[in-house]
């Protein structure tokens, strides 16, 4: 198989578009999630039991930003009974990592 220079082309604009990955975002939404919850006197939150990227766009007029869409389900705390959220998100990749800004997010 041959790759051609149009194929690393769209490769590398793939790469260069600044749109988190599921992953990254699954990390940054994480850290917020768990951040919030011990400001509120809930320690205990690590991870997400599943988490969904459900698509992302540019944000208007500010290039390099993107607005995310996820779902996420976790136990606010161990042996609660499982939420699932559908939030928004706008997210910044940077030299630093994933920056992110919650938007809202709906209980399921």
């Amino acid at each position: 198989m041959r790759i051609t220079a149009i194929t690393l082309a769209c490769l590398a604009l793939v790469g260069c578009s600044g749109e988190p990955s599921e992953s990254d975002m699954r990390k940054a939404v994480e850290a917020t999630t768990r951040r919030t919850l011990e400001a509120q006197g809930r320690p205990g939150f690590r991870q997400f039991d599943s988490f969904r990227k459900q698509g992302c766009v540019e944000t208007k007029g500010r290039p390099g930003l993107h607005d995310c869409y996820y779902a996420a389900t976790f136990a606010p705390q161990p042996g609660d009974k499982p939420l699932t959220v559908n939030g928004k998100g706008r997210f910044q990749t940077t030299d630093k990592g994933v920056v992110f800004e919650d938007l809202g997010a709906q209980p399921r």
